[in-house]
């Protein structure tokens, strides 16, 4: 028979839910990042015994988190929210030591619970934040174990095990100033620590203001951190001071929140209670964003060709500039309207000068000459011959002279 053994640093798996990454990664700006990891660490998702398909969770799955930090390890400053049931002692390990070879100044924050490998990454920060009413829990690693086993294989999980708790001492030896012994106690207690005790144990810096949700439900089944539920059951012992939470029968087990009818909250708020949702928000308001300026954009450059499509029967340059990028832009309907009440101007100028010209030309001082009336015939023939005589007369009288 086969045999098989799963190292945890944890207090067990998460409820079910829907299968995805329980952290995000957002960027504050080019040097700032900040990273929210809501979910159990893991090594890989877990896959159900009889079935082999994923079991449904919020996992921080080891390599695909150190894929995703890969690409941001330029970053100047790393924030990382924490609220985690822990997971996978070396996956937790793993995914601290990879923090600690980052150049950038690491904040971690313990947003509400914190615990078991989870503390592994919490440690790794130079500032260590938390709130009063953060729960921060450090225990042995344990195990599953499955299958067939002699004495040897048992002295070989045994062994396994110790390696496990001496790299958690180490881990939080390093960061807290504590001597092994001591860190060796406090382990084999599963010690909780509120977050002022946590400061004052060596295990965290400095005290943050804010409240935080947690609470355990009704049945005592689940515990419920900032919105996350994990199962009670997997504790081997209960964090301090837990409030009882009344949970609507039909809420889905990840969606249990505060709600308060007209209760607002503020972003960070919403960011520590929902990150999901948070990061939702913020992407559907970059999309908007970027709609309105594409829209934008596209409306511009109609508009633009619709004023050079009229432009060569409006003929008026310093009309068609002032309507393109003049203090009062126009459309092109609105170009051919002004265009034609300044034509109008134009042409009724052109009038008034017509008849001012005609005015001072004198021309309106001129009377024409009488009109004698009609002749007869023999009448207009008689003046033909006069007019001819007179014609011939002149012409010789300038040939004379």
């Amino acid at each position: 028979m086969g045999t098989g053994v799963r190292i945890r640093n944890a207090t067990g798996t998460m409820l079910a839910g829907t299968v995805q990454k329980a952290y995000d990664f957002l960027e504050l700006d080019n040097n700032e990042l900040e990273i929210n990891m809501y979910g159990e660490v893991v090594e890989s998702v877990p896959v159900d015994w009889w079935t082999r398909k994923p079991t449904e969770g919020l996992y921080i799955c080891e390599k695909d988190f150190l894929n995703d930090l890969e690409q941001y390890k330029e970053k100047s400053k790393i924030t990382v929210r924490i609220n985690s049931v822990g997971g996978d002692l070396y996956a937790g390990l793993a995914i601290a030591n990879r923090m600690k070879d980052l150049d950038a100044e690491v904040i971690t924050i313990a947003d509400a619970l914190c615990a078991s490998a989870a503390v592994a990454i919490f440690e790794v920060g130079n500032t260590r934040k938390v709130y009063s009413g953060s729960q921060i829990m450090i225990h042995e690693p344990s195990c599953y174990i499955y299958g067939r086993y002699d004495v040897q294989g048992i002295k070989k999980v045994a062994k396994q095990l110790e390696a496990g708790k001496k790299s958690l001492v180490k881990t939080y030896q390093e960061r807290t100033g504590r001597s092994s012994d001591d860190l060796e106690k406090m382990i084999a207690e599963d010690s909780w620590m509120t977050g002022q005790e946590a400061i004052d144990e060596g295990f965290a810096d400095e005290l943050m203001e804010g409240t935080v949700d947690a609470g355990i439900t009704e049945d005592k089944k689940a515990v419920i951190s900032n919105g996350v539920r994990f199962p009670a059951e997997a504790f081997f012992s209960m964090p301090k001071n837990l409030r009882v939470i009344k949970a609507d029968p039909g809420m889905r087990p990840d969606a249990i929140q505060n709600k308060g009818g007209n209760e607002k909250v503020n972003k960070e708020e919403l960011k520590k209670s929902d990150p999901e949702l948070y990061n939702s928000i913020l992407a559907d308001g970059k999309t908007g964003q970027d709609d309105a300026v594409k829209a934008a954009v596209d409306a511009e450059r109609k508009r633009i060709q619709e004023i050079d499509e009229i432009a060569a029967s409006i003929g008026d340059k310093k009309l068609i500039e002032e309507a393109k990028f003049g203090e009062t832009q126009m459309d092109a309907k609105t170009l051919a309207f002004e265009a034609l009440k300044k034509q109008k101007t134009l042409g009724n100028q052109f009038l008034r000068d017509q008849a001012e010209d005609t005015q001072n030309s004198g021309v309106n001082n001129v009377t024409p000459e009488p009109n004698a009336g009609t002749k007869t015939k023999e009448e207009q023939k008689a003046q033909d011959i006069r007019d001819g005589a007179a014609m011939i007369a002149g012409i010789q009288k300038g040939d004379k002279a």
